[in-house]
């Protein structure tokens, strides 16, 4: 896992523990985790193994691949299409609904400039600036 990566998940733990109203204490509890490799992920300092991130998602009550795919562990390419992704989650709705909700997604990804694939390999990557 890249620094940045880490970063980010340590913060988007740390937001979803706070929405679940759980202290670290409470939650490396409720995971059976040891709480300073709680607060060393949420700083960012270290990476996930899957078997935390399976422990926090049951105390959490998330998905598994949701926190996967914040700890760089799923990429883009990975992921199932827009429309499998719709049809596996929203089977239920009529046809007609989810191609409503296709089409929707596809006019939000036009209009900001998206690639539904995810960037092209070092697409993402910017050049440091030099100081």
């Amino acid at each position: 896992m890249e620094h940045d990566t880490a970063l980010q998940f340590g913060e988007y733990l740390k937001q979803v523990r706070q929405e679940h109203r759980l202290g670290i204490r409470e939650l490396a509890r409720k995971a059976d985790v040891d709480a300073g490799g709680l607060t060393r992920l949420e700083q960012g300092k270290t990476s996930p193994r899957p078997e935390t991130l399976k422990a926090l998602a049951e105390a959490l009550d998330m998905p598994l691949s949701d926190l996967f795919a914040r700890a760089g562990y799923v990429t883009p390419s990975d992921l199932p299409s827009m429309s499998n992704y719709l049809h596996l989650c929203y089977g239920q709705l009529p046809d007609k609904a989810l191609a409503s909700l296709n089409e929707y997604i596809r006019r939000l990804i036009d209009t900001h400039g998206l690639d539904p694939n995810g960037p092209a390999d070092h697409e993402d990557e910017i050049e440091k600036p030099q100081r």
